[in-house]
């Protein structure tokens, strides 16, 4: 563990990715003051060659006094991955950054800027952009048992009917003013206030992938802490993980044991069986539009199938 209290310490996980690693390591190299912050590469247990290309190519830049790379002995998920990062040294403020994120000019002042001059500000997220530089989705309204519906039924019919009773989708459009109040924000590139960690602890490592940033910020939220979404910051997310690649592929099994943790954390196991049954009601309707409409499958065949099993395990 670094001994010295940090300004700044940017976390990378690695998993099988150390090209996209070292180009997120060249985004930050004159992008952080080497004097007061600090870059942890983080690797979950890949079991390939990731560990010792990284570390060549820091060696080769000349960047080991401001990079260190850990490796861990088993993969316990993203947010386990993150936890073994900020636990290695104490810094005022964190940068949590996907291995297929890079920072554009002036993102991390931008960011740091927000944290100095609002010192409620707990969790500060960027805009994420595209390569062509147009806007990714990155702000959110909390996951409840019935937006579940609406992400399910895909109509705009009752979208427009639920937004009457208040109840909107979770992703915020990015056309609309919620924008600047999300209830949660993407974690593939955050800034956390180290004061607000102390307080509120490391991330739950119960989600293997999928939920926790939701989850992490509703628990800042309940203690008192503000989430800010920084539009002069910029960063670029290729979106290469899992969340972009599934498509209509099954998705894994942590994914629906990460959905029911979330649940039953917030609105319990009663609450976890509404989600599913209002999800389900939803997807009976969309699945019935797809037959009469020859619409393309929204989800894979086995979706239902698999929320169930989630809510039983």
């Amino acid at each position: 563990m670094i001994d010295k209290t940090l300004r700044l310490l940017v976390v990378i996980i690695n998993y099988k990715t150390p090209e996209l690693v070292c180009q997120a390591l060249e985004s930050l190299s004159d992008k952080i003051n080497i004097e007061s912050d600090k870059v942890v590469v983080v690797d979950n247990n890949s079991e390939d060659n990731s560990v010792n290309e990284i570390t060549n190519f820091i060696s080769l830049k000349g960047w080991g006094p401001w990079v260190t790379v850990v490796s861990s002995e088993t993969n316990g998920g993203f947010s386990a991955g993150n936890n073994i990062g900020i636990q290695s040294a104490n810094a005022k403020y964190y940068l949590l950054l996907n291995s297929d994120a890079f920072v554009l000019p002036a993102a991390i002042i931008k960011l740091l800027d927000v944290m100095e001059s609002d010192n409620k500000a707990g969790i500060v997220g960027p805009r994420l952009e595209w390569p062509d530089g147009s806007q990714q989705v990155s702000c959110f309204k909390n996951l409840t048992p019935l937006n579940g519906f609406l992400s399910a039924v895909k109509t705009g019919i009752f979208t427009k009917l639920f937004t009457l009773f208040g109840i909107k989708e979770v992703a915020i459009s990015l056309d609309k003013h919620e924008i600047e109040r999300p209830e949660w924000l993407s974690f593939a590139c955050v800034m956390l206030r180290g004061q607000m960690v102390k307080e509120i602890g490391l991330m739950d490592e119960g989600y293997f992938m999928y939920r926790e940033d939701n989850d992490y910020c509703r628990r800042a939220t309940e203690a008192g802490w503000g989430l800010v979404f920084e539009p002069k910051s910029k960063v670029v997310h290729l979106n290469k993980g899992a969340s972009n690649q599934m498509g209509l592929k099954r998705l894994p099994k942590y994914y629906f044991q990460s959905r029911s943790r979330y649940f039953i954390k917030y609105y319990g196991r009663l609450g976890l069986f509404m989600a599913n049954l209002y999800w389900s009601l939803g997807r009976c309707i969309s699945l019935l539009r797809e037959l009469i409409q020859r619409k393309p499958k929204a989800f894979h065949s086995t979706m239902l199938f698999d929320i169930w099993v989630g809510f039983l395990t």
